[in-house]
């Protein structure tokens, strides 16, 4: 089973003001870290994953929910790949959500407000995530009448389906802060905070206290990806949280850690798919 309303890898088409998918595999590939350039909402509904957010290492189950705000970078891996995984997961883009904001409710802030402090995970409670995911289908199965009118109804049920979500979250138990994955969680807390400024393997071994061989191994096997491949990948969601508040393309090179805007340009479209410059001009 697998009902996506839109589907572009793990990003929108531009322009696109919302998403919404509930999908099950019985042989799921492993995700790469990334981040999006829009919130994502994620519930488990069966299955036993590992999800990596930043640097926390959670593990989450039905009944719980994930928030990954924009530039946040996440991966998910399966702890039992031959079980069934079945999730559903929304995106939403900044645009829609202000669409839908009135001055008393911010849904934007509202939103912000939940990821404070570094808090991704959530507890509504098995229940209420079977209620959220079966009109979750109801959004899914309407989204297939592609007809004016509908596509405007439908837009209006997302946004009170959000109000309803946001006031589950806000309400909802939170589990216990995932712990640092030992080392390797430090090294990620390290990179993030740290994207903007020259990273070499050289300083990362020292500073860390470990051989570079042993420091290549132990990153690829945490995070699937090399330790050059997730510093390029931060640092172009660094730059594209810099173009959306209106820093321009080469300035944000050079913000964001590139020493030259050739290879700047080559990566941010390589992962987005568009330009720097064509980025600052899509709605977000």
């Amino acid at each position: 089973m697998s009902h996506p309303v839109w589907r572009y890898e793990n990003q929108m088409p531009p322009g696109r003001e919302f998403a919404i998918f509930h999908s099950c595999h019985t042989a799921p590939q492993p995700l790469l870290y990334h981040s999006h350039d829009f919130y994502e909402i994620y519930f488990i509904m069966q299955g036993s994953v590992r999800v990596i957010v930043d640097e926390q290492d959670l593990t989450p189950v039905l009944g719980e929910a994930l928030v990954y705000p924009p530039g946040c970078m996440h991966r998910v891996t399966h702890l039992t790949p031959a079980q069934t995984y079945e999730r559903f997961y929304l995106y939403l883009s900044r645009d829609f959500l202000r669409l839908m904001s009135i001055p008393e409710c911010d849904l934007t802030a509202r939103l912000e407000a939940l990821s404070d402090g570094g808090r991704y995970c959530f507890r509504p409670g098995r229940e209420k995530v079977l209620e959220l995911a079966a009109a979750a289908d109801e959004i899914i199965e309407a989204a297939k009448d592609t007809s004016p009118s509908a596509v405007l109804l439908n837009r209006c049920r997302m946004g009170m389906y959000l109000v309803e979500l946001l006031e589950v979250l806000e309400k909802s138990v939170a589990p216990e802060t995932g712990g640092v994955a030992c080392r390797m969680g430090e090294l990620l807390r390290y990179i993030n905070q740290n994207a903007q400024h020259p990273l070499t393997l050289d300083h990362l071994a020292e500073v860390f206290g470990i051989s570079k061989f042993s420091l290549l191994h132990e990153f690829k096997e945490h995070t699937g990806m090399s330790i050059y491949q997730y510093i390029i990948t931060k640092r172009i969601a660094i730059a594209q949280q810099l173009i959306r508040q209106g820093t321009k393309p080469n300035l944000a090179c050079m913000q964001c850690g590139f020493t030259d805007y050739s290879s700047f340009y080559r990566a941010f479209k390589a992962r987005t798919g568009i330009s720097p410059g064509q980025y600052g001009k899509t709605p977000q």
